[in-house]
């Protein structure tokens, strides 16, 4: 196997299957009793609040700047190892995150799931399209036949849901991430500017 399709391989992995793990063992709860509560969130909160100016944990070198937020098979082997580790950043539990609401997760899940179908340009979205939890809901995964690109997890939880960032954040959910035949795109709820997309297509 080509060595750029191996990573492709494994940054699907990542997607698709590790993430739960790596979430799950990454969320035990501790006690904090210093902990800053989580932020509470109002009807009159716009839906397009940003839910921190910048991560308060330090991130990993970025594979990509955010202005061109692809990482793509073709480039080198070195840029998208550091698209496994940006990823697994961008979901991993702080200890000053909130805990997982999963009643919200849910209701959110059930929300989302006629707006992501209204979304997919696919022939297949009535087989292939749906809304996944990853590890109870910090993860929330668009899963489509067709249409994902950086913009969509905006477009789907804070512009059509009407659900802000800050919203999602308060409530435990770190990453929106679309996902269709060609791309995953990730979006940071911490850092309302912080998406990554890569070449990994859907294995299910």
């Amino acid at each position: 196997m080509v060595p750029g399709l191996k990573l492709l391989s494994v940054l699907s992995a990542v997607a698709l299957g590790c993430a739960g793990a790596t979430l799950a063992a990454c969320d035990t709860p501790k006690a904090t009793p210093d902990a800053a509560p989580a932020p509470s969130t109002t009807a009159s909160a716009p839906a397009s609040a940003s839910a921190s100016a910048a991560p308060s944990y330090p991130m990993p070198e970025r594979p990509v700047p955010k202005t061109s937020p692809t990482v793509g098979a073709g480039m080198p082997d070195e840029v998208q190892l550091k698209a496994i580790s940006y990823m697994a950043a961008m979901r991993a539990p702080h200890p000053d995150d909130a805990p997982i609401d999963e009643a919200f997760a849910k209701d959110l899940q059930r929300k989302l799931g006629p707006i992501v179908l209204s979304m997919d340009t696919g022939h297949e979205r009535a087989k292939l399209n749906r809304v996944e939890l990853v590890a109870a809901g910090r993860q929330i995964d668009l899963l489509m036949s067709a249409g994902c690109a950086a913009e969509t997890p905006t477009r789907a939880a804070v512009q059509r849901a009407g659900v802000s960032y800050a919203a999602l954040l308060s409530h435990g959910v770190l990453v929106i991430r679309c996902n269709d035949s060609r791309t995953q795109c990730l979006q940071s709820t911490r850092d309302t500017t912080d998406v990554l997309c890569t070449t990994a297509p859907r294995h299910k």
